[in-house]
């Protein structure tokens, strides 16, 4: 690998408890307000991008902010200077089944809350992954500088029997983990002209936005996340984020505030806890397992902010890249 090292991103998508239980199909009971995601999750997350000195960008539910112990923690990341994200008024997941203008009002709420702590957000993910047409629409209907919602991979139909085994049901409803057309999607930084993957774009229309994909491991390209990265021991993370450093393209790890909550009770499936994406991890091994993950993937990747990124790129007029990339 050169001296020279490719950008990352990285990023969390602040899902409270309430929003977990509710994708897996369990009641939010008191988890809306006492919320372990926001107060022990968020915490320990941002404890470990401060040691490391990594700047990480923080996507909020719009809902969460109608808590104002919630509200108090978030406008105090904005005084810090920390990037905050727009990812949706109530995370519904199946957005793209929405009509249009109660995806807009989706965003929108998200959008006016973030604005009510300070946040200036400029960058949207869209719950589950689910982006289509439609949703980079209202996207750029809000001059939002970036989306970060498509997730290149063919495995999209795996992952969902995946998340209906630990659901115990299956939910056609429940549109995520995008489409397996999306895993010919760059994955690299690309600007989607007109709202869909083409080969090559010849110029930037006004008011285009910068999509950047989420990261996916080589070969069989699953989500780069921590349910993919807990397994794995510090020499094989090493391996890992240095195979894909080489191939020199932006890359963007994605974390969870849950990826921070101690497990060791079943809090978000009742009664029960699946080994499977660090559900059944108490909180101290979660700690130590996601250091090594930030560590070895600032040691790969010069770890920047996405909105100063996203700016520069538009600053440049950048093309998009070949699919093949």
């Amino acid at each position: 690998m050169s001296a020279a090292k490719p950008t990352g991103f990285l990023q969390v998508d602040v899902d409270g408890l309430w929003a977990v239980r509710a994708c897996y199909g369990k009641p939010e009971n008191d988890t809306f307000r006492c919320d372990p995601c926001w107060e022990e999750g968020l915490p320990r997350l941002d404890a470990t991008f401060n040691r490391s000195g990594v700047p990480a960008a923080f996507f909020i539910v719009g809902r969460d902010l109608e808590v104002p112990a919630k509200r108090l923690i978030a406008r105090g990341m904005v005084e810090r200077g920390v990037e905050l994200g727009n990812h949706s008024y109530t995370h519904r997941i199946g957005l793209s089944l929405r009509p249009y203008g109660e995806i807009l009002e989706e965003l929108r709420g998200a959008d006016e809350a973030l604005r009510s702590v300070g946040a200036r957000p400029v960058g949207f993910r869209a719950p589950g992954y689910d982006v289509d047409a439609r949703v980079l629409r209202a996207v750029r209907q809000l001059r939002y500088r970036y989306d970060a919602s498509v997730l290149p991979t063919y495995l999209s139909p795996l992952l969902r029997l995946a998340d209906a085994w630990l659901s115990r049901g299956w939910n056609p409803a429940k549109r995520q983990f995008g489409r397996v057309a999306y895993g010919r999607a760059p994955r690299r930084p690309y600007f989607p002209l007109p709202w869909k993957v083409r080969k090559e774009a010849k110029s930037l229309q006004r008011g285009s936005i910068l999509e950047l994909p989420v990261g996916t491991t080589p070969r069989l390209h699953l989500p780069l996340t921590a349910a993919s990265l807990f397994p794995l021991g510090r020499s094989r993370l090493r391996q890992l984020f240095q195979q894909l450093a080489e191939r020199g393209r932006p890359t963007l790890l994605l974390l969870h505030a849950i990826d921070g909550v101690d497990c060791s009770q079943p809090i978000v499936f009742d009664g029960r806890r699946p080994t499977m994406g660090g559900f059944a991890m108490a909180g101290r091994d979660k700690e130590q397992r996601l250091r090594r993950i930030v560590e070895e993937f600032a040691r790969a990747f010069d770890v920047v902010r996405a909105d100063e990124y996203a700016s520069a790129a538009f600053s440049q007029r950048t093309a998009a890249p070949r699919l093949s990339a």
